[in-house]
């Protein structure tokens, strides 16, 4: 009974919320009116951008408050929010942040502003924390903010876009900040641009080329997961609605000039009239050249959105995060929000856990010595977890942790060095999973 308990609740690992938090610019309005919003996917909208000043007074874009707009998302059921800062507004951060007085001002408004106007709370986004003291007057700040927005009103949140290396992470104490931060928005974008040796994707979910050290989603996520210890459910992964336009032949190759950033909506009709489209089997994302080879550009559509979505769901992250709305509006709608749709909420029925026919797994030689063989067969392209367990669920080996190609694939698992016994290969694909029980007999 027991070693039957332990398999149930290794192999029926639920995860019981998802968010969909999706950064609402100010000057996206006349594009994606407020009542536009997917709000059958997206479940927190961040209203986008006021920023501290150095006296502790917050400014903000024309038109951000007093717009009834909480009122419609209030009413879709949804989470909305006021995100602090964005790309240039950083100096009233470096000044508040520093000073007791300024500080506590500055909340006070915020807190004004947050009941005026009826957000659920704040984003922080100081882009970015430069130096150790930068580092402790953010965590000030941030338990200061707790503690009066606890005594206003416990319900008001406090999230935070991050950033996700070290080149700019070594400024977050997320040792710290996970005690008084709701969730955390991952960047994960700005892989490659300007600063890059070569012209790149701007979001890969894997490196490209294979050990690439710019980075990838993947490579990311480690760091804020495994390196910097935030936990998984409170990380969000970033995906871009956007793309950049670089002077370069291909994928990978040297750049010349600045890069251009493309709105995605601007993109599918590219395809066909002067570009030609690619796949990067490494980065799983698409790419355009052009046709005479003057120009790439790197991007996201419906495929690598939702193959984001399946690495989002097995590697059990909080939720996806979106810059940001409006930006994937086509004539056939908002397709990246579809996707973000169909691969990631509909993946979660509420009481259905049968196994999908998108995947089939056989293991032979069985009983075997001192190798086995697992194949696996995919119908699509997936994020697949397959691992070796011993009779007790305790993990033996990884065998694959990340997307496989549709088709066939082979692995083998070496027990040369294990004990005769009854072993489970599982495979896990979002809520779904397969086992098949081996024996080694030497």
């Amino acid at each position: 009974m027991k070693i039957a308990l332990t398999l149930s609740i290794m192999f029926l690992n639920i995860i019981s919320a998802q968010r969909v938090v999706g950064y609402y610019p100010q000057w996206v309005v006349a594009n994606l009116q407020i009542e536009e919003i997917e709000f059958d996917v997206v479940t927190h909208v961040i209203h986008s951008f006021a920023w501290p000043n150095v006296d502790g007074s917050i400014s903000s874009y024309d038109g951000m408050f007093g717009s009834g707009m909480s009122d419609v998302v209030h009413g879709q059921g949804a989470k909305f929010l006021l995100s602090l800062g964005g790309w240039g507004n950083h100096e009233g951060f470096e000044a508040v942040s520093a000073d007791e007085d300024l500080r506590e001002g500055f909340i006070y408004n915020l807190a004004s502003i947050l009941t005026i106007n009826e957000y659920d709370g704040v984003d922080l986004d100081w882009e970015f924390p430069e130096s150790e003291a930068d580092r402790e007057n953010l965590n000030l700040l941030v338990s200061e903010m707790d503690s009066i927005f606890y005594a206003l009103d416990p319900d008001w949140m406090i999230t935070m876009a991050v950033p996700v290396s070290n080149w700019y992470g070594q400024w977050h104490d997320f040792d710290f900040l996970v005690d008084h931060v709701d969730f955390f928005n991952a960047m994960t974008y700005g892989t490659h641009g300007n600063w890059s040796s070569h012209a790149g994707h701007l979001s890969p979910l894997y490196p490209s080329p294979p050990g690439d050290l710019d980075g990838s989603c993947h490579t990311n996520m480690n760091y804020l997961s495994n390196i910097r210890g935030v936990p998984r459910d409170k990380i969000n992964m970033g995906m871009p609605f956007w793309g950049i336009k670089w002077e370069s032949p291909n994928i990978n190759e040297p750049f010349t000039g600045s890069t251009v950033d493309v709105m995605y909506y601007d993109i599918p009709q590219l395809i066909g009239n002067g570009w030609t489209y690619q796949w990067d089997d490494d980065a799983l994302c698409p790419y355009l050249i052009k046709d005479d080879s003057t120009r790439i550009i790197t991007y996201e559509n419906p495929q690598s959105i939702g193959l984001k979505c399946q690495y989002i769901s097995e590697q059990e992250l909080g939720g996806v995060m979106i810059w940001a709305l409006s930006y994937d509006k086509t004539e056939n709608g908002q397709e990246l929000i579809q996707s973000i749709q169909e691969n990631y909420l509909i993946n979660f029925p509420d009481e259905s856990y049968s196994i999908p026919n998108e995947i089939s797994l056989s293991a032979y030689p069985n009983p075997f010595n001192p190798s086995c063989n697992i194949d696996i067969d995919l119908e699509h392209d997936l994020f697949v977890q397959i691992m070796v367990n011993d009779l007790l669920g305790h993990e033996v080996k990884l065998l694959n942790n990340k997307v496989l190609r549709k088709g066939s694939h082979q692995f083998s698992w070496e027990a040369r060095d294990h004990p005769n016994g009854i072993y489970f290969i599982t495979t896990k694909q979002n809520k779904f999973i397969q086992t098949r029980k081996i024996t080694l007999l030497k």
